[in-house]
């Protein structure tokens, strides 16, 4: 390709690059305004910062990993629903979660949402034994399985010969706290504490849904993760590798952009040391402050240059800490990508390269 050719390509990437963003400044502005239409949550000054100080005090800040659990035993499970899919079935699979809520300041009010006791495995399988399994993870407020279904390709990945598993993050789906309202209760910039066990519950019940396709005798799980679910697949192989893989697709590594605490509405001013607690405990989570638990070669990631939802400069720094190799650039946004099935490609070679397919696309 000679210089002038090049130029032009270039200049035709960074316009959807650019194009993209702009989906992106579209859809991030209506959250902006919902949030001045909703109620400011009511809480004292001392009684928040005594639900901060907790994760501080406890050292959660400076070693992280010590915040997270994971189930001892496998988690009682039942498969609450069937109905036929191709040559096998989908099944709705019920468990309890076993989390214990960090924080005690909080623990009575995260609690008192039943709903989201209960976790469900979302399965679509061959019926056969020793069978490769993609689990699936859901982006924010996108828990319900006929999205995830489109989203991730189920109908592909199980005529590949793979069964295929969502997993329901907390608070999404059946999980859901009840109230239109309360929807986007998973993160929440002027309730960063509640998020914390949010990221902290999803944790366990990930690890749990593991547990259960292993006793249902899968033979081999790897993770995939979109958005927030890419977040997720980063911190969770960062605290087990009990996934063959983990795969993010635009994915988010950090919150502090576009939801920034500092523009958080809080019924009291905050001063620089309160702002700074807050923003600690919002990022302590953050894989950018872990390294992987699975070979490097294992992990495949897809991300937009143009994205804003899920900043692309958080992607970069993410692979280049990590040493990830098996990176993959598009031109576009969050929502607008120029190339879809370049997308595809990247993750079906990959899944093909993980010994789960033959199909190399």
């Amino acid at each position: 390709m000679n210089r002038h050719n090049s130029d032009q390509v270039q200049d035709h990437e960074l316009l959807i690059d650019r194009a993209g963003s702009l989906v992106d400044r579209l859809f991030l502005a209506l959250p902006e305004m919902i949030k001045w239409a909703t109620p400011v949550r009511k809480i004292s000054p001392d009684e928040y910062e005594r639900q901060l100080d907790f994760y501080i005090d406890s050292g959660f800040i400076e070693r992280p990993e010590t915040f997270f659990t994971f189930p001892v035993e496998v988690p009682s499970y039942a498969v609450m629903e069937k109905k036929p899919y191709y040559d096998g079935e989908c099944q709705v699979i019920r468990y309890k979660s076993g989390y214990e809520v960090k924080n005690p300041f909080i623990r009575e009010h995260y609690d008192s949402f039943i709903g989201n006791r209960t976790c469900y495995l979302v399965r679509w399988t061959h019926g056969d034994r020793k069978r490769r399994t993609v689990l699936c993870h859901h982006g924010y407020m996108l828990g319900n399985p006929r999205q995830a279904r489109r989203m991730f390709r189920v109908d592909t990945l199980f005529n590949l010969g793979l069964d295929v598993a969502l997993f329901i993050a907390p608070f999404h789906w059946k999980r859901r706290a009840g109230l239109l309202a309360r929807r986007g209760i998973y993160l929440q910039p002027d309730n960063v504490v509640m998020t914390a066990e949010c990221v902290g519950q999803n944790m366990h019940d990930l690890h749990g849904a593991f547990q259960i396709l292993y006793a249902m005798e899968t033979s081999e799980v790897g993770l995939i993760g979109a958005s927030l679910g890419a977040y997720n697949t980063a911190l969770f192989i960062s605290l087990s590798d009990i996934s063959s893989f983990g795969a993010m697709m635009v994915p988010a590594f950090n919150f502090s952009r576009p939801l920034d605490t500092d523009a958080a509405r809080l019924p009291f001013e905050t001063d620089d040391s309160m702002k700074e607690k807050m923003r600690s405990v919002w990022q302590f989570h953050s894989p950018l402050n872990f390294k992987p638990k699975i070979p490097v070669e294992r992990i495949l990631v897809v991300a937009s240059k143009g994205d804003l939802v899920c900043p692309f400069n958080f992607t970069q720094d993410l692979c280049d800490s990590w040493g990830i190799g098996n990176r993959h650039f598009l031109s576009g946004g969050h929502w607008l990508i120029a190339d879809k099935k370049e997308r595809g490609r990247a993750w079906y070679r990959f899944i093909a390269d993980m010994g789960f397919t033959d199909a190399r696309r």
